[in-house]
């Protein structure tokens, strides 16, 4: 038997108490959020767990989904979306304060969506059909029709539909309301032995219209003692207000107040105290017209009023002591208490929820997944085998869940040759293209937005996008930068996602506040460091759900090439990093003048792009210090701009490679050393653990931080050759299959 599941997404505590045992034993495994916001808690809302123990669901799922925030006006994250459309079927919620949880669901959810319609009560909004395109954009609305074969109008009463729109009449479903168990605790036990009127009015001081209802009462029934209940988040400065009542001392009000006054004249809406008074066996006086005299209508209504009038006479003769007119009123409720008893409810939701639920679903052809990869470092080119191994494994694992799924790879400018550099891709069906990241004003980005019938927050002026001048990637399900340093914020046209190799910018204080905004708004962040996945968590505040560890694979293209070691020493240095640069250059100069020896230095420039001021540019700052100082010119080279074949050499030669600190690539920089079986000196940042266990490799860690001159002891240390097993062939065996779980939990 297929197992039955629902999302009750409304955090309502009465509705709760009645509503959720029903819907149990009709035979549900239920789901209740467990977070909502203030304002809902101030207005009879609450959280319950007490239908966890229901759901057959997996546990880590679970642990997800009690830990999401349904309320948040930030996109539903990936992995949330496909726990609600992997294991349910049916989702019940209803207006909270801005329609978040409906929006939520028409975007994200593939099930049956019932929206719970209790009446529009006293407002600027004659109807949902008002209050729902109050807060819908025209891309909600689009969505809705999309969806209309599965989006109920779930209405709690039967009149709701006749003043909705055509789209609501036809999706209208009557599933009414009921009453829970706890309120028929004092069933017939009303004594009425104080002679006063009963009153509710809720958030005097909090709402305009709450205290205009209060300020008509007191007129209308002044000469009559009374007291006025009801929840009050702001201070009332009047005794006969009583602000919040345990359930206790409502009871107490229900069984010994004389009468209860029930002021609405709505016909559309209706408050659960009428109904808890009714059965306490209190008469109500209440007014026609309301939902009250609707519910009981074709029948007596001793209860009944045309006029303030007739209700304060009514209210007169039972205070003072007219059974006949009391009997008479209180007999009259039972009918309508009926349509809001256990038995009513059960019958009428078997009748007309039950047959929607249980109509075979429509099979949702699932539809290829398109990926679109940017690469958008402009200094690719000496990493170009290395990328062509990420893009493969990443392309192997999506197609291991579909063959019919696809990867672009995009590219940084158009300096490549498609089949001399990625015949190897192509031939796994990889397509390759040339974009560039263009910045869109924000007007445009909304408009993009539009276009998609798609609704984003936007906090920017402007933003980046990809553009290869066809359809700009709008046809790919999801964006995937492989570089992280992008210091823009992302356009969110598509969801996307970010490779970041680690966060060694943090130990520099110069991670942007738009690269923090992006790795936040991403849908998911990869990256292949433990360590990395921990200091995006504690650091930046990243949920631990969005961040997905993916394997390391690099190319081994110079695995059985014979090293050769020259009398040299290879830094790499981050040309934007000059200070660093500076005392390097200083201490190099400093390490000659005292040693007097002559090892030779070379330093490979990364990062490097001139800016079109000699003043400021890297390159030239430090290839004059080196001119200029007699203890470097002819020991220490720089380089810049390599091919990859220069680039290889460079390593293949050397006799130690020396990072001092954080930088671009620098993983591709570490499998290449061991690959050349080099030693390779670090400074001593804790992600870096994480590739001595991939590359089954050492690494000599050193303080480069230090106010030493570290480069002293590097350079004087004795030269140990050491012996390298890598086992290449475990780092790449499992990469397919551990990406192909990452992609399925992702799509």
């Amino acid at each position: 038997m297929k197992v039955r599941r629902l999302l009750w997404l409304l955090n309502h505590d009465t509705l709760s108490k009645f509503e959720l045992p029903l819907i149990k034993n009709l035979g549900f495994e239920i789901y209740t959020p467990k977070s909502t916001i203030k304002e809902i808690l101030q207005s009879s809302g609450s959280i319950t767990f007490e239908y966890d123990h229901t759901l057959t669901i997996p546990e880590e799922d679970l642990k997800l989904l009690n830990e999401y925030d349904f309320f948040s006006t930030t996109n539903m994250p990936l992995y949330i979306k496909k726990i609600i459309n992997e294991h349910f079927h049916t989702a019940i919620t209803y207006t909270d304060t801005a329609f978040v949880l409906l929006r939520k669901l028409i975007h994200n959810f593939n099930g049956e969506i019932f929206f719970r319609a209790f009446g529009v009560g006293p407002s600027k909004f004659k109807n949902y059909t008002d209050l729902i395109n109050f807060y819908f954009t025209e891309n909600d609305h689009h969505k809705l029709k999309q969806i209309s074969k599965r989006f109920w109008f779930s209405q709690c009463y039967s009149n709701l539909l006749e003043i909705e729109d055509d789209f609501y009449k036809k999706n209208a479903v009557y599933m009414p309301l009921g009453l829970p168990n706890e309120f028929y605790e004092i069933e017939n036990e009303w004594i009425g032995n104080q002679d006063k009127i009963l009153f509710f009015c809720t958030r005097i001081k909090y709402i305009a219209e709450s205290e205009k209802v209060y300020n008509q009462f007191k007129k209308d029934f002044s000469g009559f003692d009374y007291i006025i209940a009801g929840n009050q988040p702001v201070p009332v400065d009047d005794e006969k207000v009583t602000g919040f009542l345990e359930r206790e001392q409502l009871n107490e009000l229900y069984k010994n107040c004389k009468v209860m006054y029930y002021h609405s004249t709505h016909p559309r809406h209706l408050h659960y105290h009428p109904l808890e008074a009714m059965i306490a066996g209190m008469p109500v006086v209440y007014m026609e017209g309301s939902l009250l005299s609707n519910l009981a209508k074709d029948t007596q209504q001793a209860g009944c009023c045309n006029n303030i009038k007739e209700a304060r006479m009514k209210i007169k003769k039972i205070i003072g002591g007219d059974k006949e007119l009391i009997n008479n009123i209180i007999n009259d409720q039972k009918g309508i208490l009926h349509k809001f008893s256990y038995e009513y409810n059960k019958l009428l939701w078997e009748q007309n929820f039950i047959p929607i639920v249980n109509a075979p679903a429509p099979v949702l052809k699932e539809s290829a997944k398109k990926i679109a990869l940017f690469l958008t470092e402009s200094e690719w080119s000496i990493y170009k085998e290395d990328y062509v191994q990420v893009v493969k494994m990443l392309n192997a694992g999506l197609k291991k869940l579909d063959e019919k799924n696809s990867i672009t790879f995009n590219i940084l400018g158009n300096k490549f040759d498609t089949n001399r550099d990625f015949m190897e891709l192509l031939k796994d069906g990889v397509s390759i293209r040339d974009f560039k990241l263009q910045e869109v004003s924000l007007k445009s980005t909304i408009e993009s937005l539009a276009l998609l019938f798609q609704n984003e927050q936007l906090w920017h002026n402007s933003y980046i996008m990809p553009v290869d001048y066809a359809r700009n990637y709008v046809d790919a399900d999801y964006w995937l930068f492989l570089n992280h340093e992008l210091d823009e914020p992302i356009a969110p046209i598509k969801p996307y996602g970010i490779y970041i190799d680690n966060l060694g910018e943090r130990f520099y204080n110069t991670i942007s506040d738009f690269r923090i905004s992006n790795y936040k708004n991403a849908s998911f962040l990869f990256t292949s460091s433990l360590q990395t996945k921990i200091d995006l968590v504690k650091h930046v505040g990243i949920a631990e759900e969005k961040i997905s560890i993916i394997p390391f694979v690099f190319s081994d293209s110079h695995a059985e090439e014979s090293p050769s070691i020259e009398s040299y020493y290879l830094l790499e240095v981050d040309s934007k990093k000059i200070n660093h640069i500076k005392r390097l250059l200083t201490d190099l100069q400093e390490y000659y003048r005292l040693s007097g020896r002559t090892e030779k230095v070379k330093i490979h420039l990364n990062n490097y792009k001139f800016d079109g001021n000699d003043d400021y540019d890297a390159r030239i700052i430090f290839s004059n210090m080196i001119k200029e100082s007699k203890f470097l010119k002819n020991k220490v080279t720089m380089y810049f701009d390599l091919k990859s074949n220069e680039y290889n050499a460079l390593y293949s030669h050397a006799k130690k490679i020396i990072i001092i600190h954080d930088l671009k690539h620098v993983y591709f920089k570490l499998a290449k050393a061991m690959q050349y079986k080099k030693e390779t000196i670090l400074h001593n940042f804790p992600f870096y653990k994480d590739f001595e266990n991939a590359l089954n490799y050492t690494f000599n860690y050193k303080n480069f931080a230090s106010n030493d001159n570290v480069l002293f002891e590097v350079f004087s240390e004795s030269i140990e050759d050491k012996q390298v097993d890598a086992k290449l062939e475990h780092i790449h065996m499992n990469a397919m299959n551990e990406i192909a779980q990452v992609w399925r939990k992702l799509l």
